[in-house]
């Protein structure tokens, strides 16, 4: 059974008593309630992720995608759940799907490592990122019944952290196909191994069904026009907002704007044309969506720091090699 927000006050009082000095960011003081947050998809990838410095300047949100949380330096403070928390080198936790969460700096930390960023491996995918029945499949009965415990919240025991943390600090070294097969592995053994605490006392989600459906609308849109040219005055319509509310609406779900989410969704299409087709980067420019082949390479740049032919030509010698 989840349990709604609205039935939980001890976060509200949690958000209450937070130092908003060391979080940094005006609009932590107006939070009331989470955001939902639309994840963008990665390129040539079934799930997202990101081996990075922690953004610790977001806002309380939640998304559809369940998500794996590595903490490989540092130390950070976090709203997770139904509290405060905190974590160091070597803790690994797992947060269901619509699971409220934020990780925040850690004042003192910062204050005595001040060159030293937080930094860490986050992996977020849905439930039925390989298919709405491959969980069903006997073999990944553990790894289901994991994803269902996770929406309590799970941290991970040492035990069991010592026994994948070689394989999520490899993972970024993968090809994509490996990624994801190391993926099922850490899955698979945290699930057999039953060594975690739980992070609330009963399911833990947010329930908001009329964001969540206006942020579909909106995505399932620009996945089925993306070739074409989007206005904000389209999109808006889509959102049954005005040009200006919609722009802020949107930039406060993502943390982008719209220009630059529809860039990286034509940028993720153009990184499947490179891999697995024999268009060449103008085809591949004119395919995705972009009008000008100069603005199409700075894009792809920006969002996968490399140019159209370096992919290229990294796929085709990665696909030789396999």
């Amino acid at each position: 059974m989840m349990v709604g927000l609205k039935k939980l006050p001890v976060i509200w009082t949690i958000l209450s008593i937070l130092d908003m000095r060391c979080l940094n960011n005006e609009k932590y003081s107006r939070m009331n309630e989470p955001s939902f947050r639309l994840i963008a998809p990665q390129a040539n990838r079934s799930f997202v992720f990101k081996w990075e410095v922690f953004d610790l300047t977001t806002r309380w949100h939640y998304h559809p995608e369940v998500e794996l949380i590595y903490f490989i330096e540092g130390k950070t403070n976090a709203v997770i759940g139904e509290g405060f928390q905190y974590f160091e080198e070597g803790d690994l936790v797992i947060l269901g799907a619509n699971f409220p969460h934020v990780l925040q700096e850690n004042k003192e930390f910062a204050r005595q490592h001040p060159a030293c960023k937080p930094f860490g491996l986050i992996i977020q995918f849905t439930e039925n990122f390989l298919g709405s029945e491959f969980l069903q499949k006997p073999e990944l009965k553990a790894i289901e019944i994991l994803l269902k415990k996770s929406h309590r919240g799970l941290r991970f025991r040492k035990s069991s952290v010592i026994r994948v943390g070689n394989d999520l600090l490899n993972m970024h070294q993968l090809s994509e196909p490996r990624k994801l097969i190391s993926l099922l592995g850490i899955l698979t053994t945290l699930a057999e191994d039953n060594a975690y605490d739980y992070l609330t006392p009963k399911d833990y989600g947010y329930d908001s069904s009329h964001d969540e459906e206006r942020m579909h609308a909106i995505n399932q849109y620009v996945y089925e026009h993306f070739t074409e040219h989007i206005s904000i005055k389209e999109i808006a319509a889509i959102a049954n907002m005005t040009e200006t509310s919609f722009c802020r609406y949107f930039k406060t779900r993502t943390l982008k704007n719209f220009s630059r989410f529809l860039n990286e969704v034509r940028i993720s299409y153009a990184c499947k044309l490179l891999s697995n087709t024999n268009y060449n980067i103008t085809e591949v420019c004119f395919e995705s969506g972009f009008n000008a082949l100069s603005y199409f390479t700075r894009q792809f740049k920006k969002t996968t720091r490399l140019t159209p032919q370096e992919f290229q030509r990294m796929k085709r010698e990665s696909s030789t090699r396999l």
